[in-house]
């Protein structure tokens, strides 16, 4: 409906006060099917403004006549109500009432206010306002529907007027199977595997899925060479309804290649490993790092695009640089500046990435502060999650691992991010078959109260498809859904 400014609205309310009350008071009763709610009306020769309103719209003037009801306005998604029977104002200098507006209009669960009227002389209800009496006065338009709650639920925009307040904005929706988030489109407990192991499952397993892992990004060369991720995900394709989630390894893959290093859980190279020598060489080589982080960036951004959600979990087992017997450790802090400078570098091309922070569950004294001190070092608001890797991790206990003091609900509150886990894989990857523990509902829910919002089966079971659709339904929503 259009909307006159408000220097208009004020000369209308001017011009037509006087007569319009006069003419009107014939014609008590016929107020007709109520309108938007934009006008109030104007008690005789007083030009009445709107007046002071609750939320969701301001009220009119009381008019002249006794408006009809006002139509209701049903919002998408939410409870429709009737509006009342508008009372006829008091004739002459006195000024009627306004209508009482309801606060936003009725919310539906998980929908959106009501459009909040403006009234003359009679109380309204979640739709719009009866039009009573004169025209004249201009009351506060009422706020305008707000957005249904599927996705969480909009805020209702308040409605600008003369006189008029802003309307409440919409109620939350309860979350759900439904609500969207920034990189799942769905919020409940996510489901994830390898590509390959995904593909091999078929249509049984992939409909369960939320999410895909690619090979591990920076371990076969320096520049960009994962445009199957692409293929495999795009729209249309076989895993095109799954968000990847991709481990980034390029500056231990970067130093492993030029320096012959091995993982710390392997030996015979003649660099050494990446317990011993990683921090010096990643530090000697970190132009070369960031610019193998760059062709990525950039190769991602050429096929994936820069709109949907893709997961980039950062460099596993980064607290090892600072530990004592590296040749060259680094301080923590440096660990967390060096770190900010690789999201950056991503964010740089993919604006629409999300990103995921490693967990180590024996930092500092073993995990014994949650790993407090150790995120302290780093700008927590560039990740979305933190995630497990390496090892396997206990389903069935309040322990990340066994031999370590670290717990999935210490994690989660010092680092206020849900937690992705993973069910363990060997060197560079490999997997390390499936984990059953994380089948059964009750070490599910537990693990979701304590902050897990998914789970990644690096090798699971042919029918794990059939595992998780007998599951999912007796499965909690996780409290935090991104």
């Amino acid at each position: 409906m259009y909307r006159f400014p408000s220097a208009s609205r004020s000369n209308l309310r001017n011009a037509l006060g006087m007569a319009a009350a006069v003419s009107l008071l014939a014609c008590l009763g016929d107020g007709g099917a109520g309108s938007a709610g934009d006008t109030g009306g104007t008690p005789g020769a007083s030009g009445g403004t709107g007046g002071g309103s609750p939320e969701g719209g301001s009220t009119g003037s009381g008019g002249q006549g006794a408006g009809a009801g006002g139509s209701t306005v049903v919002p998408s998604g939410g409870t429709s109500s009737s509006g009342g029977s508008g009372s006829g104002g008091t004739a002459g200098a006195a000024t009627g009432a306004g209508g009482a507006s309801p606060v936003g209009g009725a919310t539906g669960t998980g929908g959106a206010t009501g459009r909040g009227g403006s009234s003359s002389g009679g109380t309204t209800g979640g739709g719009a306002a009866g039009r009573g009496g004169s025209m004249a006065g201009n009351g506060g338009v009422a706020g305008r529907v707000g957005r249904t709650g599927g996705s969480g639920g909009g805020t209702g925009r308040g409605g600008g007027s003369s006189g008029g307040a802003t309307g409440s904005g919409g109620a939350t929706s309860a979350g759900g199977a439904t609500s969207a988030g920034a990189a799942f489109s769905q919020c409940r407990f996510h489901f994830g595997t390898i590509d390959s192991k995904a593909k091999n499952g078929g249509s049984s397993m992939i409909g369960q899925l939320d999410y895909f892992t690619p090979g591990w990004m920076g371990t076969n060369g320096d520049v960009f060479d994962q445009g199957y991720v692409c293929e495999e995900g795009k729209q249309g394709a076989v895993l095109g309804n799954l968000v990847p989630v991709v481990v980034s390894y390029i500056a231990a893959g970067y130093v492993k290649r030029h320096h012959n290093l091995c993982d710390a859980n392997v030996s015979g190279c003649s660099g050494g490993d990446l317990a011993k020598n990683g921090a010096q060489y990643i530090a000697q080589d970190w132009n070369a790092i960031l610019t193998e982080y760059r062709s990525f960036a950039t190769g991602y951004a050429n096929c994936w695009g820069t709109t949907r959600p893709i997961v980039f979990e950062m460099e596993p087992d980064w607290y090892q640089y600072t530990i004592s017997n590296q040749t060259a450790p680094w301080t923590a802090a440096q660990a967390g500046s060096r770190m900010t400078e690789l999201v950056n570098t991503l964010k740089a091309s993919l604006p629409n990435a999300r990103f995921s922070l490693d967990v180590s569950p024996w930092v500092g004294e073993n995990g014994t502060d949650n790993g407090k001190a150790w995120f302290a070092n780093f700008d927590m608001s560039l990740f979305t999650f933190v995630n497990t890797s390496g090892g396997g991790t206990n389903a069935n206990t309040t322990k990340i691992r066994s031999a370590n003091n670290m717990t999935w609900s210490g994690l989660a509150s010092v680092t206020g991010k849900p937690i992705l886990a993973d069910t363990g894989y060997g060197a560079n990857g490999t997997s390390a078959g499936h984990d059953a523990n994380w089948d059964v509902v009750a070490n599910i829910n537990a693990r979701i109260a304590d902050g897990v919002i998914a789970i990644a089966q690096y090798n699971p079971n042919s029918n794990w498809g059939s595992t998780i659709a007998g599951i999912r339904s007796q499965l909690s929503t996780p409290k935090i859904c991104p």
